[in-house]
């Protein structure tokens, strides 16, 4: 089970809703602290969203104490809230997790979860 904290750093803007983000703008980051990737780790990640644009390029960032590692994905246009898969490289142990959306992001986040393939 992963234990979760999110922290918003607003560089842009956004909006709370509800469980949701939305009209998450230019380098806005949200943080998710101590969850657990211990025993089987995770190798893909599911996000409910929604992209007015063709696309959403959204940096994802782990953390620990052996140091860092960071995975982009794109999160295609969607006409409204919609599950993407995206494969990852294995993380494993506690992490905390940063979603970091890059220039250009217009995006609404429902939620996510990580999954072992």
């Amino acid at each position: 089970m992963m234990r979760w904290n999110v922290t918003p750093f607003m560089v842009n803007t956004f909006t709370k809703e509800g469980t949701r983000i939305t009209g998450i703008g230019n380098n806005v980051s949200l943080v998710f602290g101590e969850m657990d990737f211990t025993g089987k780790g995770a190798n893909r990640l599911v996000i409910n969203g929604h992209s007015p644009f063709d696309k959403n390029t959204i940096l994802i960032r782990f953390e620990n104490a052996d140091g860092e590692s960071q995975q982009m994905v794109e999160f295609p246009h969607s006409n409204g809230y919609e599950e993407r898969v995206f494969d990852l490289e294995k993380v494993t142990g506690m992490q905390k997790v940063t979603f970091v959306f890059l220039p250009g992001s217009n995006f609404d986040f429902g939620w996510f979860r990580f999954e072992q393939e």
